[in-house]
């Protein structure tokens, strides 16, 4: 299926998503959908309800209300392990890795255990095509790589199980400039091979310069804002996130 008759369907879809801890409610009916080769942008200030959303989403927050399906099947009551087998993944921020494993042991530990020798060794081949700079590091410890190259690590681990949507929390958090243009664009990459991507970031202009697609915009737990990435821009952005403007 090429990416633009995909970008027509809806991979992952929250409908009503109501999420919250005991009593509080964090996340007020939230709908968003993402769509095969195309990364929806979750932008919101600290504290805003985005990776509450992202719990939810995944799994280890209850909804309270609402809905979420996985390729048209609901899943909203479906526990974590089950929707990462129907093909949901996710890379929490924090770049969590296991630093006394090479890279190659880590990756290792990301594949599904169905897998044949062969299946794993293919699987690892796909990885390095699109990870080129952790191939060259393979037999390294990850707790001996950059920041940028754990954060690949880290993305690396969540998708050598072939997932259909990924979910990315705050991948930019504690990286250098560089850096974060160089897990962007892996990130695009895998966007491009047909992957559904909900990318959780801050950086507002960075993720707007051509790597979002479309943008979901929250506070308060309450979506705000909600339009292709191409009509909206910096300004407006801002402008809602710090109420700046008229």
């Amino acid at each position: 299926m090429s990416v633009e008759k995909a970008a027509t369907d809806v991979a992952l879809s929250a409908q009503g998503l109501r999420l919250g801890y005991g009593d509080l409610t964090a996340v007020w009916d939230v709908d968003i959908d993402v769509r095969p080769g195309r990364t929806t942008a979750l932008l919101g200030r600290n504290g805003a309800g985005k990776t509450t959303l992202l719990s939810g989403l995944i799994g280890l927050l209850t909804a309270k209300s609402g809905t979420v399906t996985l390729h048209g099947k609901d899943i909203t009551r479906l526990p974590p392990w089950t929707r990462v087998d129907r093909g949901l993944a996710i890379v929490r921020e924090g770049k969590r890795i296991f630093r006394t494993l090479t890279v190659v042991e880590n990756i290792t530990v990301g594949m599904p255990k169905k897998l044949s020798r062969a299946g794993r060794a293919e699987a690892l081949e796909r990885i390095w095509e699109d990870f080129p700079v952790l191939a060259e590091r393979r037999g390294q410890l990850g707790g001996q790589l950059s920041g940028g190259q754990q954060q690949m690590l880290s993305i690396a681990t969540a998708v050598v199980a072939r997932p259909t949507v990924l979910l990315v929390d705050e991948p930019s958090s504690g990286l250098s400039p560089l850096a974060v243009d160089q897990v962007l664009e892996v990130i695009d990459k895998l966007k491009a091979d047909g992957l559904a991507i909900l990318l959780v970031e801050q950086i507002v202009e960075e993720v707007l310069s051509g790597y979002a697609d479309d943008v979901v915009l929250i506070d308060q737990g309450r979506v705000m804002l909600r339009e292709p990435a191409d009509r909206v821009s910096v300004d407006q952005i801002t402008a809602v996130m710090f109420g700046t403007g008229s």
